[in-house]
C-alpha cells in the first residue's frame, strides 16, 4: 500500500478532528462529575474539595498505581466493568472515625531460620494518628472497590488528604507517585509496594514480598511487615519505624532529622548508609555487625556484634536491633563502592532494582479503556 503524503486540505481538517477529540474528552469528564457513580463505569472523575479522602481497594493479583496531578479532581480508569465507586461526606474527629487508623491484630506465620520449621504468631495492633493539619470535621471522600485481576490506575489532587491503598488478599501491586498529601495508608497481604516522591505522613503494612521506597521524604513512617524485603534509597525522615519479622531492611543514602529511628528484624539483615551526619548504634543478637567508610568516621566497637559510629560529626540517633541477622552500617550509597567482601553481597542483591511498574497517563488510559475511540 502506498502512504499518501497530507496535502493542504488535511491541516485544517486535522485541526477539525483534533477538536472534536477534545470536546469528547472533555465532554467524558464532565459526565463523569455529574453523574460520578453509575454501575458498571470503568472510568470516572470526581470534583473533590480541599483535604479530601480517598480510598482505593482491590482485590488479589491486582496492580493499583496512583498518582497525584494538579487538578482539583479524582479520576479512576480500569478494567474492572463491575468496580463500585462511592462518593459521600464522611465527619471526621468523631468516636466512629477518629482522627487516627487502627490498624488490627494480624496473624502471621514465621518460619524458623535454623530449624526450618513454621510456627504461628502475631503482629499485635497499633494506631497511627493522622498528620497534625488533617482536620476534623467534614471532609469529601471517594472510595473505589475494584475485584481480583483488575487494573486500577487513579489520579489525585495534590491537595488530598488522606489517602488509603489496599490488596485484598493474595499478591498484587501498589505504585504511588508524587503524593505531597497528608496522611498515606497502604496494606497489603504480598507481592511488590513502590513509593516514589512521596511527601507525608505513613503507615505502611507490607505482610511478604517487597517494599521499595525512593527519592522520599516523611514527617513520620511506621512500615512493619512478615516476611517482607524493606528497600529504601534517597529518602529523609524525622520519625521512622521499622520492623519485620523474617525480612531484610536496607536503608540506602539516606538521612534523618532529629527525631526517633529506630530499624528492627528478628531474623532478617539491616543495612543503614547514611549520606549526613548521624549517630548509629548497632546490634545483633546471634549475628554480626559490619561498618565500611569512606571517609573517617569514629567507631566504637563492642565485640561482632555491637557497634556505634559517629558519622560526618553526628547527629540524630539511629538505632538497628536484630535478632539472627547481620547488620551493615557504612555512609552513602552502596553503588559507589566498587568492590565488596563477601559477606556484603547480600545487601548489594537487595538492592538489585525490580521490575518497574509503568503506568500509562490519565488520558492515555482512558482512551484504551474505550477501543481508542477518543
Amino acid at each position: 500500500m502506498t502512504r499518501v503524503t497530507p496535502g493542504r486540505y488535511d491541516r485544517p481538517v486535522a485541526a477539525v478532528r483534533d477538536a472534536v477529540r477534545r470536546a469528547a474528552a472533555g465532554s467524558a469528564i464532565l459526565l463523569g462529575l455529574f453523574y460520578p457513580a453509575a454501575a458498571g463505569a470503568a472510568s470516572g472523575s470526581f470534583l473533590i474539595g480541599d483535604q479530601g479522602v480517598v480510598q482505593v481497594l482491590a482485590g488479589a493479583r491486582s496492580q493499583i498505581v496512583i498518582r497525584a496531578w494538579d487538578r482539583p479532581n479524582v479520576q479512576f480508569d480500569t478494567d474492572d466493568e463491575t468496580v463500585q465507586v462511592t462518593r459521600r461526606p464522611i465527619a471526621f474527629g468523631t468516636p466512629q472515625n477518629p482522627l487516627s487508623v487502627a490498624i488490627p491484630l494480624a496473624n502471621i506465620a514465621v518460619r524458623d531460620p535454623v530449624t526450618g520449621t513454621t510456627s504461628r504468631a502475631t503482629l499485635a495492633p497499633e494506631e497511627f494518628p493522622y498528620a497534625s493539619d488533617f482536620r476534623p470535621g467534614v471532609h469529601d471522600s471517594v472510595r473505589i472497590v475494584a475485584a481480583a485481576d483488575s487494573h486500577v490506575t487513579v489520579m489525585i489532587p495534590a491537595s488530598t488528604a488522606l489517602l488509603d491503598a489496599r490488596l485484598r488478599g493474595g499478591v498484587g501491586i501498589i505504585s504511588i507517585d508524587d503524593y505531597h498529601g497528608g496522611t498515606l495508608f497502604v496494606a497489603s497481604p504480598g507481592g511488590g509496594t513502590r513509593l516514589t516522591n512521596v511527601m507525608t505522613a505513613a503507615f505502611v503494612q507490607m505482610m511478604n514480598g517487597r517494599l521499595e521506597v525512593n527519592g522520599s521524604s516523611f514527617d513520620r513512617l511506621r512500615a512493619r511487615g512478615n516476611n517482607a524485603n524493606f528497600v529504601f534509597e534517597h529518602d529523609r525522615a524525622r520519625q521512622i519505624e521499622l520492623t519485620t519479622v523474617s525480612g531484610s531492611i536496607v536503608y540506602d543514602d539516606g538521612t534523618f532529622d532529629p527525631g526517633l529511628a529506630r530499624f528492627e528484624s528478628t531474623n532478617g539483615s539491616i543495612a543503614i548508609g547514611v549520606a549526613a551526619g548521624a549517630q548509629v548504634g548497632a546490634r545483633s543478637n546471634d549475628g554480626h555487625v559490619y561498618s565500611m567508610w569512606d571517609r573517617r568516621t569514629p567507631v566504637d566497637q563492642l565485640g561482632d556484634n555491637e557497634e556505634s559510629a559517629t558519622i560526618a560529626g553526628g547527629g540524630p540517633v539511629v538505632n538497628a536491633v536484630t535478632g539472627r541477622g547481620n547488620v551493615y552500617l557504612y555512609d552513602g550509597a552502596l553503588a559507589t563502592r566498587q568492590t565488596l567482601p563477601p559477606e556484603w553481597r547480600p545487601v548489594r542483591q537487595a538492592l538489585v532494582p525490580q521490575p518497574r511498574l509503568q503506568a500509562p497517563g490519565a488520558f492515555e488510559r482512558f482512551n484504551q479503556l474505550r477501543g481508542g475511540r477518543l
